[in-house]
């Protein structure tokens, strides 16, 4: 009886491989699962990259595309101008009514500005360099379209020079009024040439 009481108390061996196969099993589960979850966040963490980096050229489309859509506008308002009309105050260029000239050949950056709505003369001064002098003059022109303009002329020729330019605002017109006003504007250029007169 004592015998069968003592070989009923001893424990299994089969009992403790099972406990040890069930922890292995466990800890090899928790490691794929940890391994998986690592490989996963670094899948996120180079997919966060592309986005980040595709969102920096995205950002800089957009800003190319608005800086476009400034020139755009800009060059919209100077072909809304009609170059036919008439001045309002075209009694304020007396200087310059008479234009230039049909038969003579102008530069082109001359031709550009007579389009645009300013009335030109020849000048007389004589430089010593090869030049040929103009000057210039416009009642029609807002300032938003003047500055473009000008600056379009002058970066569009190398050979055009500026001596002088002036803007000056019409007394009838109110002071920080929110209504487009027509400028009287007065240039001096000299376009380069390569004859000397």
């Amino acid at each position: 009886m004592i015998a069968t009481a003592i070989q009923n108390d001893t424990p299994k061996p089969h009992s403790a491989i099972w406990l040890a196969i069930g922890i292995l099993a466990l800890f090899a589960v928790e490691m794929y699962w940890i391994y998986s979850w690592h490989r996963s966040n670094e899948e996120l963490y180079l997919t966060n990259i592309r986005r980040a980096s595709q969102n920096a050229l995205d950002l800089r489309k957009i800003m190319d595309l608005r800086a476009a859509s400034v020139r755009i506008n800009g060059l919209y308002l100077r072909i809304q101008d009609s170059p036919t009309s008439t001045p309002q105050n075209a009694q304020q260029l007396p200087a310059l009514g008479r234009g230039v000239g049909q038969n003579v050949a102008e530069p082109m950056v001359i031709q550009d500005l007579l389009k645009a709505g300013f009335a030109a003369v020849p000048s007389t001064a004589v430089r010593p360099e090869a030049s040929i002098g103009y000057e210039l003059g416009s009642n029609q022109l807002e300032f938003h379209r003047l500055v473009p303009l000008i600056a379009q002329e002058e970066n569009s020729n190398v050979f055009l020079f500026i001596d002088h330019f002036e803007v000056i605002r019409p007394k009838t017109a109110e002071p920080f009024s929110l209504r487009p006003t027509a400028l009287k504007a007065r240039l001096t250029v000299r376009v380069f040439t390569s004859t000397i007169r």
